[in-house]
């Protein structure tokens, strides 16, 4: 071997069947493989009596195609999946499911710090200190109509929540369409948006049809433009006092 040749690192037929099979399926490896959706899967934590029944009237319908990229992707399995409220658990075994889509993770840094600066700016400058293109479309100056924009107070609150979009959306790298005991009981699925840490950066009771919608959303990149992210609600690690919060959520007032 040369001086600049890597050593062979394929595990060999022992390390496979002592240490990788039962680390996880086959069917969580094919989980783990990349996927034209991007990172997401539809995850049931409740199993129990009776929650079979409710789980199959919920889904009735559901083309987990346009959910979530194929029925492989719904992790339905009390062995496996049994976590109760835990259902972070679910990165142990995927954490794949974590790694930035499309992107390097110097690239991934990258763009959620240029995101949070722009609030920063904007939080310790005010509109003079706002992106222009940002400020001339919420006043509706680049649209010419600025009879119909945002002003004063209304603008300042509006150019906020727009900032902490941007830096929201540059910290996610999945999402878990959850079916826990509430959902079945409700017949509404958690949308949860989740950073390279697994943390929960926003998340959204919906109905399961919304939920299957998310996927072609995910695909273009127009997920959060629509409500589901819009009204979703800031995860406990980004709120005021979180570890992701201050800065970013102590410049919107009341958000």
């Amino acid at each position: 071997m040369g001086s600049n040749q890597l050593p062979d690192i394929s595990p060999s037929a022992t390390d496979i069947s002592e240490i990788l099979k039962p680390w996880r399926t086959s069917s969580q490896r094919e989980v783990a493989d990349y996927n034209t959706m991007g990172p997401a899967i539809w995850l049931r934590t409740c199993y129990t009596i009776g929650s079979d029944e409710k789980h199959e009237a919920l889904i009735n319908g559901v083309d987990m195609d346009n959910a979530v990229d194929g029925d492989h992707r719904l992790l339905n399995d009390p062995t496996h999946y049994d976590y109760g409220a835990d259902w972070q658990r679910v990165f142990e075994v995927l954490p794949e499911l974590l790694e930035p889509n499309d992107q390097s993770w110097e690239s991934y840094e990258e763009n959620h710090h240029t995101e949070f600066e722009a609030l920063r700016a904007y939080a310790e400058g005010g509109i003079a200190r706002a992106d222009q293109r940002l400020v001339d479309n919420l006043t509706g100056v680049s649209q010419g109509m600025p009879q119909f924009g945002f002003q004063g107070a209304k603008l300042e609150n509006q150019v906020a929540k727009a900032l902490q979009s941007s830096v929201h959306k540059a910290c996610v790298v999945a999402w878990v369409v959850l079916e826990d005991e509430e959902a079945l009981e409700s017949g509404k699925v958690a949308l949860m948006f989740v950073d390279a840490l697994g943390r929960v950066v926003r998340s959204i009771r919906v109905e399961v049809g919304e939920a299957e919608q998310m996927g072609g959303f995910w695909a273009d990149g127009s997920w959060d433009e629509i409500h589901e992210w819009e009204d979703g609600e800031s995860g406990p690690e980004y709120r005021l006092g979180g570890s992701c919060g201050g800065l970013l959520l102590e410049s919107i007032r009341g958000a």
